[in-house]
Order: C-alpha cells, then sequence, then structure tokens
C-alpha cells in the first residue's frame, strides 16, 4: 500500500492531514503525559563481584600435606564464575533477600497463592545479574527509593555465601553424622578395651610375651639349681600367663590396631566438622553497591517521543489504509 506512493506524493497527504496529526500528537502528549507523571521515580544501585575458587574448607586450609593446597586468595576462573551466576540466580536466594528485605510490600506483589510466581516477574524487571568480559559478575537492582536499591543489591551478594553454606551442609550434615559415630565408635571401643587390658594386668599379666620369655629363663635357672620354692613360684606365674595370656595378647592386638586408627580417624572428624561449621565467601566484592539519587526510571521524555511517533504512524497508516479502500474524503 504504501510502497506503491512516491516521497512527493507522501509529503503532499502529510500536508494535507496535518491537522489531524496535530489532534493525534497533541492527544498522545496528554495521555502519555499523565502516565508517566504517575509512574513512581525507579533508582539503580550495581555491584560487581569476582569469583573466588571453590574448594573443600578442610582441603584448602587445614590439609596436612600444604604443598598440594590450593590459594584461596586467587580469583575464580570461568567455571567459578558460571557457578556464581547459578546461585546468584537460585530461586532460594531471591526468597532470603524477598523476605530479608520485604520486597513483598517494598515492590508490590500480590499476597495469592501466586505471589512467588509474581514475585520471579517482578525479579526480572527489577534485578539483572550478567557476566561481564572481565569474567567478573555485575548485579544491577532497581527500586523505588536510592538506599533501597543499594540494600538490595549488596543483600544479593551477602546471602550468595548464604545460599552456598546451607547447600553445603545438605552434604556435610550427612558425612559429619557418619564420621561422627565412627569416631565415637573407636573412642567406645578404645576405652572398652583399656579397661579390659586394666583388668588383666591387676591379675599378674603385664606383657605377655617378655614375661614368658622372662620367667621361662628364671624357671631354667631354678631348674638347674633345684630352687624347689622358686620353682613352685614360677610355675604358678607361668600358669596366670597361660590361662591369661592369649585374652591379653588379643586384647592388646585389638587396641593397637585402634590406636593405629584413631589419628585417621581423628582428622577426618576434624575435616568434616570443619566443613560442616564453617564456609569461605564465594566471591571478591570489587564494588558494594551504593546509593545513587539520580532517577533511572522512567525516562519521560524518551517515553513520551517515542510514543508520539507510533501514533503518528498507526495514524499515518490508518489514514493511507482508509484513503485507499474507501471512498471519503479526508479533510
Amino acid at each position: 500500500m504504501i510502497e506503491n506512493i512516491s516521497s512527493t506524493d507522501l509529503i503532499g497527504k502529510l500536508v494535507k492531514w496535518r491537522k489531524v496529526f496535530m489532534w493525534i500528537t497533541l492527544a498522545t502528549v496528554f495521555v502519555t503525559g499523565v502516565v508517566v507523571l504517575i509512574m513512581p521515580k525507579q533508582y539503580k544501585s550495581t555491584a560487581i563481584l569476582f569469583p573466588a575458587r571453590q574448594f573443600s574448607v578442610s582441603k584448602l586450609i587445614i590439609e596436612a600435606n600444604a604443598g598440594n593446597q590450593e590459594d584461596y586468595m586467587i580469583l575464580g576462573d570461568a567455571d567459578d564464575c558460571e557457578k556464581l551466576m547459578q546461585l546468584l540466580n537460585s530461586d532460594e536466594l531471591k526468597l532470603k533477600v524477598a523476605n530479608a528485605f520485604n520486597l513483598w510490600k517494598r515492590w508490590k506483589i500480590k499476597d495469592t497463592v501466586f505471589a512467588y510466581h509474581y514475585l520471579k516477574i517482578k525479579w526480572e524487571d527489577m534485578v539483572t545479574i550478567k557476566r561481564t568480559e572481565y569474567n567478573s559478575v555485575k548485579i544491577e537492582v532497581y527500586d523505588y527509593t536510592a538506599n533501597g536499591a543499594a540494600q538490595i543489591a549488596n543483600g544479593i551478594s551477602d546471602y550468595s555465601d548464604s545460599v552456598r553454606f546451607e547447600m553445603n551442609r545438605r552434604i556435610s550434615g550427612p558425612v559429619l553424622k557418619i564420621v561422627k559415630q565412627e569416631y565415637d565408635n573407636t573412642l567406645l571401643r578404645m576405652k572398652e578395651l583399656e579397661d579390659s587390658l586394666y583388668k588383666i594386668r591387676q591379675l599378674g599379666v603385664l606383657h605377655y610375651k617378655e614375661q614368658v620369655k622372662a620367667y621361662s629363663k628364671i624357671y631354667a635357672r631354678a631348674v638347674e639349681k633345684n630352687d624347689l620354692p622358686a620353682i613352685k613360684r614360677l610355675e604358678a606365674k607361668l600358669d596366670t600367663l597361660k590361662k591369661y595370656g592369649s585374652a591379653y595378647q588379643n586384647t592388646k592386638d585389638n587396641l593397637d590396631k585402634y590406636s593405629a586408627k584413631y589419628p585417621d580417624i581423628k582428622m577426618k572428624y576434624d575435616e568434616a566438622l570443619v566443613n560442616y561449621n564453617t564456609q569461605l565467601p564465594i566471591k571478591f566484592v570489587v564494588e558494594k553497591a551504593k546509593p545513587n539519587e539520580y532517577k533511572a526510571k522512567p525516562k519521560r521524555l524518551i517515553i513520551l517521543l517515542i510514543t508520539v511517533v507510533a501514533a503518528n504512524l498507526l495514524g499515518l497508516f490508518y489514514l493511507l489504509f482508509r484513503e485507499k479502500y474507501s471512498n471519503l474524503d479526508i479533510k
């Protein structure tokens, strides 16, 4: 339709319908002006983060083999950046921030069974989290107050550590339970064996192998000298060793086995406890969000200009269509 009109004809029609375009412009300016004037101001704050390396705290800090430890001060790589992005965009973090800063009321989210759905829609409009060309993460937040935008942006950054910590605890908790049970069982078994060994020693078996060797030598000399009282005393001691020696040796061997196991299970228990109770930050904060009192939205003049141009274009198409398919003369 419009492609068949020359530029000269088009200019002529614009001049011909100038009054119509004037009224369209005035009406659009009035309606749009009222709308943009009642639109609430929005302020923008930005926080910038670098990802940290993602490692187990125990392996990174307290592992005995220090030569194989990673440097926790090194910035994270692309994979760490993607992990950080996933945490920052997680639904769990959105709920934490929404509850902490009462976004339900601040952003006027409807209190219905679909409240979380409306929160996600509003979040997409008010929050932007993107990866930069420098492998950092930029958090941009809009809010109806400058302080609010800065608080929410910093809150998103801060709560990322909480989300990671709670996520880790879902793994470290059961691991700690298993290791602690084994650690407690090892201590209990060692205590039982030590008590049993103490009772056997009370019966005269202090060190089975050494005592058998020593008593056998003394007994041989007593027999050689035909020292009957000594022979009788030594036979009583050898009978005691014969009666309780096996129990002593088994108990001693088991105690040695658990004693050798104890340092390893104690180290694993310490590591599991550290992993459960502590968490290194998953990011380096390059720039904390600060309140910016300069209004970011809405761009009233731009909105007004775009609306006026769009309305006049629609009016032009309507007039051209009407002229082509109608015999009515528009003046």
